[in-house]
């Protein structure tokens, strides 16, 4: 915060500066937007469970079920797969799903269970 002090009444500028920027830290705080600056980025990744499914920080991207269980089986983030670059998606062969990652691809279906392609 800078303090402008000008010629005239001093503490009535400094009151008038503090108090616009006690209002501009009330309502970061209000917002959230203050707590939210103040906290670093995490470190190493963080994961986060909904279900059977889990997000890799900072992937945006869940990994599910039975390739969950294998990318997770395999070291997660710190494998060779690395992270997650797409959601699972349908396969193209009307039975299996296939994910992305950046050091390669899961494809799951019933029949053959989760494994690299």
């Amino acid at each position: 915060m800078t303090v402008l002090i000008t010629s005239g009444n001093r503490r009535s500028t400094v009151r008038i500066r503090l108090a616009a920027a006690a209002a501009i830290g009330a309502a970061l705080t209000l917002t959230g937007a203050g707590q939210a600056l103040a906290q670093p980025a995490p470190a190493a990744p963080q994961t986060t469970s909904a279900a059977t499914c889990q997000s890799f920080w900072p992937s945006p991207w869940q990994v599910c079920g039975e390739i969950l269980d294998l990318y997770k089986s395999l070291g997660g983030p710190s494998s060779a797969l690395s992270f997650p670059n797409s959601s699972e998606a349908p396969a193209g062969d009307g039975v299996g799903t296939r994910q992305v990652f950046l050091g390669g691809t899961v494809y799951y279906s019933p029949t053959t269970g989760a494994y690299i392609e």
